[in-house]
């Protein structure tokens, strides 16, 4: 039961109290629900959003370029093949969005993306990790952050499709958490009577969501090391990734971020980037067009490196930061949003709040970026139109696949509009392909789809 008059205190002393102002009004399981929530905010954080980093003490990461990988290649595949065959490696996909940028209703992992097949995003991620477990012969654990305003229509459209032919408890669903948001003084607004105008916490939530769902004590009971962590929305993200692996266990690193040159100096990503003996990936919108051009040293630009949300975190740190009580800080955006106030819902220019998984990379002890071919494993679809967009993304694919074909010795002579779909449960990487690959045509001119035979 909440002390209401404790809360009361702590409200007033937050400059909240009118949150208070209508709660008589409810019925007794309401205003309790309303007060128990109320309990549960950290009012301080609110006040206190990340600062900026400050841009003179900026210097360059360390980066696995491609030219070191091709030389480490042998030993880094070694190691991360052992770490997969042995069981130690689970895989994250944070998937708490709605499809709204898509004119989609519903989890963007639901979105149809498979340009012949049909199939949504959620089976293509889905059958990626399925078919590692198929090559390593270990039941890779698939670990589905989803968020209240998805959780149940994702766990739902799992289990209507059987959980794309995972085993049972191969797929693990955690909901994150959500944050009030505050009007442009602070004031934390409400969505109607007894109820806090909030958001999901952003991918940064992962983290806390983890710890307060059991799900990572469960990793470590498993004896799993290291979590490859990818976003639901880029479709070509790898998870069979023995290289990436093979470098956190040989480097003993807290954290590898994937990183990609970037296009030109404005590309709007977060960058890798060193500060103060520690790695910090900073947003594009905290550097001017002045910053992004500065060299370091070396004659390379100090914001080379951009990051495209893709990293293999050590379940270790992650546990390390959990018994300290480490919470992320909150960053705010400012946003049109429709709150109650007090007698009709009404737009107010206001503040969300969400958490960036980023901001634990600078807790990282060890630290470093590998580079990776943007082609190969960049092409997010966010928008309905234009760039990242399904026609964008499709194509990006297509492109990948017809190179794994010409790889494998096919002639590709595709016109335009004629698109290149293989399903990760024929091959999930190009290795995997030229592998499997069984002479079936020469060559190709259109249209192609490639299923597996399972």
């Amino acid at each position: 039961m909440v002390d209401a008059f404790s809360l009361a205190e702590t409200l007033k002393q937050q400059n909240q109290e009118h949150l208070l102002n209508d709660v008589d009004s409810l019925g007794d399981a309401e205003r309790q629900a309303y007060l128990e929530r109320l309990s549960q905010v950290n009012w301080q954080e609110l006040q206190e959003p990340a600062e900026h980093i400050p841009m003179s003490a900026v210097g360059a990461s360390r980066v696995v370029t491609l030219s070191e990988r091709t030389e480490r290649r042998d030993e880094l595949r070694s190691i991360g093949e052992e770490a997969l065959r042995s069981g130690k490696v689970a895989v994250l996909m944070v998937a708490g969005g709605q499809g709204t940028r898509l004119g989609f209703n519903g989890p963007k992992g639901c979105f149809e993306i498979g340009a012949h097949s049909g199939k949504s995003i959620y089976q293509l991620q889905a059958e990626k990790v399925l078919s590692m477990s198929r090559r390593v012969g270990k039941t890779v654990p698939f670990l589905v952050m989803t968020s209240p305003m998805t959780d149940e229509e994702t766990r739902d459209y799992f289990a209507v499709n059987d959980n794309f032919g995972m085993e049972d408890g191969q797929v693990r669903f955690f909901s994150q958490g959500t944050v009030p948001s505050i009007d442009e003084s602070g004031k934390v607004l409400l969505a109607g009577p007894g109820k806090l105008l909030e958001n999901p916490d952003g991918h940064g939530g992962c983290h806390t969501a983890l710890v307060s769902s059991g799900r990572l004590a469960e990793l470590q009971k498993e004896g799993i090391t290291q979590i490859v962590y990818i976003q639901v929305d880029n479709v070509l993200a790898p998870v069979d990734d023995a290289e990436l692996i093979g470098l956190a266990v040989v480097e003993k690193a807290d954290v590898i971020t994937k990183v990609l040159e970037k296009a030109h100096p404005d590309e709007k990503v977060g960058h890798l980037v060193r500060v103060n003996g520690r790695d910090h990936i900073v947003e594009y919108t905290e550097v001017t067009p002045e910053q992004a051009r500065e060299k370091g040293d070396d004659g390379e630009l100090i914001y080379r490196w951009g990051s495209p949300a893709m990293h293999c975190w050590s379940v270790d740190f992650f546990g390390r930061l959990a018994e300290k009580g480490f919470t992320l800080p909150l960053h705010r955006s400012k946003k049109p949003l429709k709150a109650w106030n007090g007698s009709e819902i009404s737009e107010v220019v206001g503040w969300k709040n969400e958490r960036f998984i980023f901001d634990l990379v600078p807790a990282a002890e060890i630290s470093l970026g590998l580079e990776i071919d943007r082609i190969a494993e960049f092409a997010p679809v966010k928008n309905a139109e234009g760039s990242d967009s399904p026609e964008t993304t499709r194509q990006i694919a297509s492109d990948y696949y017809a190179r794994w074909l010409e790889s494998a010795g096919v002639g590709m002579h595709i016109a335009a509009g004629h698109l290149i779909e293989i399903s990760p449960l024929f091959a999930a990487t190009e290795e995997q392909f030229v592998a499997n690959w069984d002479k079936r045509c020469d060559s190709i001119s259109g249209d192609f789809y490639l299923e597996s035979d399972f």
